[in-house]
């Protein structure tokens, strides 16, 4: 349950005359205004899980719908094309797997996972400079570019022991809106996950099925953790 919740599928200023601790709050500002005006999101993405032990990538594209649902909720679809078709479907502490191959879907209840799940999840989509403040030391690294952007980049280190179980740190790269570019999420094991984003639409419109889970007749359900 630990690696299904990680691995769903998550800020440095420096400038001429601005110390650290300026750029870290104009980060938080920065986060703070853009999440004041999130309601969602769509992009295309790079999801790349890096095995410690085997020193092993394995990369997934694919493209991700993303809205809050509610306070310190988020319900979303990510839909991975290569190299296999694959789907996950994630709402109020459910996470859907559905492999149109096999038209099977395995359902697994989150539980307090999805709690986890959802702040890893709208980590720089949505998150507030200053919950971000509460739940991580926020440390200003320097600045990058990414995908032909300048970006920010920062690292978080969880404040909570329960966090903690799941990331050791995060790394977010940000563009100038306030949005990331890339996320480098690092697990206890030393496995890490990084998801690059492109195409970053912010509160696209989105019909009433822009989340659902569309599932061929017949499908075989199936319960893990049961």
């Amino acid at each position: 349950m630990r690696t299904v919740s990680v691995r769903l599928l998550v800020i440095a200023a420096a400038c001429a005359g601005v110390g650290l601790s300026d750029a870290r709050q104009d980060i938080l500002n920065r986060m703070d205004q853009a999440a004041a005006s999130f309601h969602a999101m769509s992009a295309d993405i790079k999801h790349t899980t890096h095995t410690a032990v085997l020193n092993d990538d394995d990369t997934e594209t694919g493209n991700v719908v993303m809205k809050k649902a509610g306070p310190g909720e988020i319900q979303g679809l990510v839909e991975f094309v290569k190299p296999d078709h694959k789907f996950y479907a994630f709402e109020k502490r459910k996470l859907q797997i559905y492999t149109p191959n096999d038209n099977t879907v395995q359902v697994y209840d989150l539980g307090k996972h999805g709690e986890q799940l959802d702040q890893f999840l709208s980590i720089g989509f949505g998150t507030s400079g200053k919950d971000l403040a509460r739940a991580y030391d926020v440390k200003v690294e320097g600045t990058a570019t990414v995908a032909g952007k300048p970006t920010t980049r920062v690292d978080l280190v969880p404040t909570t022991a329960e966090a903690k179980k799941y990331l050791t740190h995060i790394e977010l790269w940000l563009a100038d809106d306030g949005y990331p570019a890339q996320e480098k999420l690092y697990e206890p094991s030393g496995d890490y996950v990084l998801v690059d984003y492109s195409n970053v639409k912010i509160n696209p419109p989105l019909g009433p099925d822009a989340m659902k889970l569309k599932v061929a007749p017949g499908a075989k359900y199936e319960y893990p953790q049961k």
